[in-house]
């Protein structure tokens, strides 16, 4: 019967030697090849390559925005004002006739538009300071003289009876007149004043209210 021998230290041993002794040879062989000398690429230089060729873009415009004309505003209709209403002149109502008394006696405090005066007469402002409370007091630009004919015609034509007519010192006319009735009684003074001649009129109380 054989009898199997056990492997040991010594066979591993062997194995190391036979490793080494392996790896000696290759380098010892390496050493004596002569060295190859590496090849030195001369390359040749590299043609560029040209980047693709962009294709040339031609932008699209963007859309032709159409000429926009502005709407103009409706035109407006001529507006003609419409004129306001023709205020109709008024003539404001005198108060109702008083009786006052001044030096000559009571008189009526306004003066009938029947009165007869001159064609030009304006009531007067302010009156003549010289005559005081009146009837009434107006301008006129005639004449003394003219200007009392007048009034003195006009009295006569409405059916006054004329007393006498008498001057002042001032180059004043002072006409007195009588009614229809024997108590209407009227006086008229006709008094320069530069170029403007006052005619100041008293209406007798006893007369009919004007």
């Amino acid at each position: 019967m054989q009898t199997r021998r056990r492997s040991g230290p010594t066979d591993a041993r062997a194995l190391v030697v036979l490793f080494a002794a392996t790896g000696l040879l290759a380098a010892c062989t390496g050493a004596a090849s002569p060295a190859t000398a590496p090849t030195t690429s001369n390359p040749s230089p590299s043609t560029s390559t040209p980047a693709q060729t962009l294709a040339a873009v031609t932008p699209t415009p963007s859309a032709t925005l159409a000429a926009v004309t502005p709407t103009p505003s409706a035109t407006l209709a001529a507006v003609t004002p419409t004129p306001s209403a023709t205020l109709a002149v008024v003539t404001p109502t005198p108060s109702a006739a008083t009786v006052v008394t001044v030096a000559w006696g009571k008189i009526w405090d306004q003066v009938p538009s029947s009165f007869p005066l001159p064609s030009d007469a304006e009531p007067a402002q302010p009156a003549d300071p010289v005559e005081g409370p009146s009837s009434g007091v107006f301008t006129t630009s005639l004449g003394v003289d003219k200007a009392a004919q007048g009034i003195e015609a006009g009295l006569t034509a409405a059916g006054w009876s004329l007393g006498a007519m008498t001057s002042g010192e001032d180059g004043s006319r002072d006409i007195s007149a009588v009614g229809a009735s024997p108590g209407c009684r009227s006086r008229v003074i006709v008094r320069p004043l530069g170029s403007v001649h006052f005619v100041t009129v008293y209406y007798g109380a006893g007369c009919p209210r004007p």
